[in-house]
């Protein structure tokens, strides 16, 4: 019967999962279910206090593309949630967006962050979160209309 399991780093968070024909008996392997084992958010959480835990980012635009005019705006939603997916509705604190290289930090409220952007230069920007167990992209496009 196979054993799965999350083998864990020096950091305690989990770098790979396995399935093994038996049982392990070490500290870096945490022995997880079948569903676990076949969900790949269990990737990059920490292993604290005998469970898994994380903080990630998933980013919505409310449009895919705006115009160059400074005046046209995207609203980007970020969505901090656990590593199974769910809005961490006591998360209110700062996030960290970086904007082709700039860094910003917003406040979330009740897992939930939102940038609005605007350009009057034509492209494709690269909006991302830092500094978070497992974080987001995103792209801008400035296209023109004419």
């Amino acid at each position: 019967m196979p054993k799965y399991y999350a083998q864990l780093d020096e950091e305690m968070r989990v770098f790979t999962v396995s399935e093994l024909a038996g049982e392990v008996d070490s500290p870096d392997m945490i022995p997880i279910t079948e569903e676990q084992y076949r969900d790949g958010r269990l990737l990059l959480t920490r292993y604290v206090d005998g469970q898994f835990q994380g903080c990630f980012a998933s980013m919505e635009s409310d449009k895919s593309s705006i115009q160059p005019d400074g005046e046209d705006v995207v609203t980007v939603k970020v969505f901090i949630t656990d590593w199974q997916g769910e809005v961490i509705n006591d998360f209110n604190d700062e996030v960290t967006l970086e904007l082709n290289g700039m860094r910003q930090t917003i406040k979330a409220l009740n897992g939930i962050a939102e940038i609005t952007i605007s350009s009057e230069e034509l492209g494709e920007f690269k909006l991302k979160t830092v500094g978070l167990d497992r974080n987001a992209e995103l792209k801008v496009v400035v296209v023109d209309g004419d």
